[in-house]
């Protein structure tokens, strides 16, 4: 499936000649396309859960799936600037209650929210709660390509 969205959203940047950002999470890479081909490679952090699907609020996975950047914000974000992603979205939430349903997570468990590609990156280990971390330089080289609604792909 990742393949799949990968390829898509390549697609869709090719025909676009628009931006897109995909992040690799077995390699820590995340990756800036443009009209479908890679202008930049960055190291990135993810959550301290990293190998594993974001099932809820805490499990410190970073999600897996097709998003869009939510919100832009050069300033305000607990780790230096950040690009909101539109986590949960329709996929997330289905996921979420059908776990539920089957009982392979508590019926108290919250799906969470609040998943950035965000700043203070570079410590060398996945640490964050579920967000996708950048050094604030490269924070601020990608802020300088991007917007609201661009596609993201994890």
């Amino acid at each position: 499936v990742w393949r799949r969205w990968v390829a898509e959203t390549v697609a869709d940047s090719r025909a676009s000649g628009g931006y897109a950002v995909i992040v690799d999470k077995a390699k820590h890479k995340l990756y800036l396309i443009k009209a479908g081909s890679v202008l930049h490679t960055y190291n990135c952090e993810l959550g301290y859960n990293a190998g594993h699907q974001k099932m809820f609020s805490g499990d410190g996975a970073t999600p897996e799936g097709k998003y869009r950047i939510s919100a832009y914000r050069p300033r305000g974000s607990r780790y230096y600037k950040a690009l909101n992603i539109n986590y949960p979205n329709d996929t997330d939430r289905k996921r979420f209650s059908d776990n539920k349903a089957k009982g392979i997570i508590s019926q108290r468990a919250r799906i969470g929210g609040l998943i950035e590609i965000h700043g203070h990156g570079g410590q060398g280990k996945d640490w964050t709660e579920g967000c996708v971390a950048l050094t604030n330089n490269e924070m601020d080289h990608l802020m300088k390509d991007v917007s609201n609604g661009t596609p993201v792909t994890i």
